[in-house]
């Protein structure tokens, strides 16, 4: 298979962080035909042979599979095993300096023609150096979309989906985002005088500010899946946790790849365990209240009901 052949009908799987993105992409990149950048390619964004060192990892005489520690326990090696990684170095790098990828929402932004052709070279490279046949990755925060899709035109696009209230307890337990993201506009672009007036406002409350960025993500990305009239394949994560298995079968469907033995036998060592609890007990009554102003009304009556 030519490198050109293995860019076709790439796959991007998307949404808000702490939403399962992980857990997720994680089983379905352990299929055999699937390319994908590594945690190996995130340490040393600027040497492109690290990718062959999948091939000792997963051949054709054993295949070893990384594992993020998430609902369990992983295994010493796996933190040494090739798994995916979003690797925002790697993308500032393929990007250039015009593009803020890692903290940008790029609304609006589509590739130059240039930085087309390098990108597509740079991941055609990288599917080749893996021994694989098909790019996938994994992004969370803005979904991008307008401007990866003028990069991969026929991607494959699977979206996850989770709860907002347990989606946001989660992201306020990581530590970066507890010191830094919660604390301001994680990312940038978007936001109108009103909505970072109101965050300067709000800038000590972080159940506030990160409910305000997840809808915000919510938000922007809904308006880009319409502007762009694509297909997206949606994946709730309280589904996943109920049914993976059939979970599993849509997105390889949706996404034409074939059922593959290895992404099934993620659940053989592992559980999907069902970690949602009740509403209150995430949070206290006044923060839900917070986040309920924040999903359901405008940054006006936001302004108004959170700041008496």
């Amino acid at each position: 298979m030519s490198k050109k052949k293995k860019l076709d009908s790439p796959i991007i799987f998307f949404g808000v962080p702490r939403s399962g993105t992980s857990v997720i992409s994680e089983i379905c990149m352990r299929h055999k035909d699937l390319g994908f950048p590594s945690q190996y390619q995130a340490r040393y964004p600027n040497f492109d042979s690290i990718n062959y060192m999948r091939r000792l990892f997963d051949n054709s005489l054993w295949r070893f599979h990384g594992q993020k520690k998430q609902l369990n326990k992983v295994e010493f090696l796996s933190w040494f095993t090739f798994r995916n990684d979003e690797n925002y170095a790697m993308w500032d790098k393929i990007t250039g300096d015009t593009i803020d990828f890692s903290y940008d929402f790029l609304l609006n932004t589509v590739a130059s023609n240039s930085s087309k052709i390098s990108i597509r070279n740079f991941f055609a490279s990288l599917v080749n150096r893996q021994g694989k046949k098909r790019l996938a990755f994994k992004l969370t925060g803005p979904s991008r979309l307008e401007y990866l899709l003028s990069i991969f035109p026929d991607a494959k696009l699977v979206r996850i989906h989770r709860k907002p209230i347990p989606a946001i307890s989660s992201l306020l337990k990581v530590d970066f985002w507890g010191l830094e993201g919660a604390k301001q506009l994680w990312w940038k672009g978007p936001y109108s005088k009103d909505e970072i007036e109101w965050s300067e406002k709000n800038i000590k409350d972080p159940v506030a500010m990160t409910a305000f960025q997840l809808k915000k993500i919510i938000d922007t990305t809904d308006e880009e899946i319409q502007k762009l009239g694509v297909d997206v394949h949606n994946v709730e994560y309280g589904n996943f946790i109920k049914d993976p298995k059939n979970t599993l079968k849509g997105i390889l469907d949706f996404t034409n790849l074939s059922y593959d033995k290895a992404c099934f036998d993620y659940f053989k060592k592992n559980k999907i365990h069902n970690q949602n609890k009740k509403d209150t007990d995430y949070f206290s009554q006044e923060d839900l209240n917070t986040i309920k102003k924040i999903f359901n009304g405008t940054i006006g009556s936001q302004k108004d009901n959170l700041n008496p």
